[in-house]
């Protein structure tokens, strides 16, 4: 099977760089706006997205490398609903604890721990140095930031976004699609579509669905 990555922005380099520690190869990078003057990262091909109905579903595999969760989401949409699977990615310095669930799609960087019994959903990115601890269940298409930490028992909804440092206390639920800004601590739950930010963590506008 072929691997592929979408985006070949900051975010898709370090997939790769995964990929590479995991001795796996990437076909190409696939894009819908390849930079003009860069052909290729590390030896792999950039390719116009375009060029996606030559690529074979039942040979193919795909991680979406791209940070944005809503960005992430339509094109996932998109090639699922041209039929393409996809795969994981987990950096070899990770800690993957006992009974930890992950979906696919979902990535997993550099020295990252995700602690015992806990579920990653799909198309999940616990980023460099984050934490996510026991019993904890992480929504499809969320994003924790480099240096996050996540105590025990912590529900995050669908498209959470947990920005570079926040910390969120045990039990904590936060709703779908709700971004907490970097920095934050959160003690108290959040309800779904919210900005929030701080120490502690205070709801500072309702975003749209």
């Amino acid at each position: 099977m072929d691997t592929y990555l979408y985006g070949c922005g900051g975010h898709s380099k370090v997939i790769l760089d995964i990929l590479h520690h995991q001795g796996r190869l990437i076909k190409a990078f696939v894009d819908d706006n390849p930079p003009e003057m860069l052909h290729s990262i590390h030896g792999t091909p950039i390719i116009h997205s375009q060029v996606l109905s030559q690529i074979t579903v039942d040979s193919s595999l795909w991680i979406v490398g791209i940070g944005n969760n809503r960005n992430r989401k339509t094109i996932v949409e998109k090639l699922k609903n041209q039929g393409h699977s996809f795969t994981s990615a987990i950096h070899p310095s990770a800690q993957i604890g006992l009974g930890v669930e992950i979906g696919v799609g979902t990535v997993v960087m550099a020295n990252a721990v995700v602690n015992i019994d806990t579920v990653l959903g799909d198309h999940v990115i616990i980023n460099t140095g984050a934490t996510i601890d026991h019993d904890c269940n992480i929504g499809d298409y969320c994003h924790v930031a480099p240096g996050s930490n996540v105590s025990g028992h912590v529900k995050l909804g669908n498209s959470v976004l947990l920005g570079v440092g926040t910390h969120v206390s045990s039990c904590v639920e936060i709703g779908d699609n709700t971004t907490c800004g970097a920095g934050s601590v959160v003690i108290r739950s959040i309800d779904g579509n919210c900005l929030a930010y701080g120490c502690p963590a205070k709801v500072v506008e309702v975003l749209p669905p």
